[in-house]
């Protein structure tokens, strides 16, 4: 494998690669490269840099938590190597860690980019209510103890679906030029997982997110799940766009990035 994408196979011409992966975040500090530990972006760059035996650094369609998962995170990176774009997932998971997977390459235009070229993102979070948790879903799902009231908490997405200042459901630590987002579609389900556990499914769309919004979103959920928190008050906490009102972010497991739309 290395010595077939070996630096006498490089040509002159740039070329432009986006893929699409897949990771538990488990193990990683987020998705993005950062100083206090490993991350996903400097995994797969690891990977191709191995592979391709050049450095080539990757570009995220956004940005996900120590914790947090993806099935469908978006990353772009350029190269002069001939290997065929075909080939490129099964050559990066020849050598990456076994918790981030390459699912499929392709190649693009210089234009292309996954966070601006975006037109929007889908994320689900999982909730297994129970009295003791399931130990096999402790890293992929959050656990509560209390019974959820999954018609109320339908009634309550209500009051965050269209074009909004979602200020309030931001948390710091990453600036943005507007707090102004349009959620989409919120979809709360229950299913059955093959361990027989019962989980509630929490499915988000929007053209874009802030920092923490969808765990800030689902706190609040949670929260008029147990009786805590109305629809009227959610509402009152958006126009107030004040964040330290409202209720804590949902823990990290049990976020997942499924899609990122083009």
């Amino acid at each position: 494998m290395e010595a077939e994408y070996s630096a006498s196979a490089v040509s002159p011409m740039t070329r432009y690669i986006a893929g699409i992966c897949a990771y538990d975040g488990t193990l990683w500090c987020g998705s993005q490269r950062q100083k206090n530990g490993p991350s996903v972006q400097g995994e797969i760059e690891r990977a191709i840099e191995e592979i391709l035996k050049h450095p080539a650094p990757i570009i995220l369609a956004g940005r996900t938590d120590a914790g947090v998962h993806a099935t469908g995170q978006c990353f772009r990176f350029e190269t002069s190597n001939k290997i065929p774009v075909e080939r490129v997932p099964l050559a990066l998971n020849s050598t990456l860690n076994q918790s981030v997977r390459v699912l499929r390459a392709w190649e693009v235009d210089e234009n292309f980019h996954p966070r601006f070229s975006a037109k929007g993102r889908v994320y689900r979070y999982c909730i297994e209510c129970a009295p003791v948790a399931n130990v096999l879903l402790r890293n992929i799902v959050a656990h509560c103890r209390s019974t959820l009231d999954v018609a109320i908490m339908r009634e309550a997405a209500a009051a965050f679906i269209g074009r909004k200042d979602f200020a309030a459901w931001q948390s710091a630590g990453s600036p943005t030029p507007t707090t102004i987002r349009e959620v989409r579609r919120l979809e709360i389900s229950e299913r059955f997982d093959i361990f027989g556990s019962k989980l509630i499914e929490i499915e988000i769309e929007a053209d874009a997110f802030l920092y923490q919004m969808v765990r800030n979103i689902v706190g609040a959920l949670m929260q008029s799940g147990l009786g805590k928190l109305t629809i009227d008050e959610i509402e009152f906490l958006t126009e107030g766009k004040d964040r330290t009102k409202c209720p804590s972010p949902a823990p990290s497991q049990g976020l997942c990035l499924i899609e990122v739309k083009y």
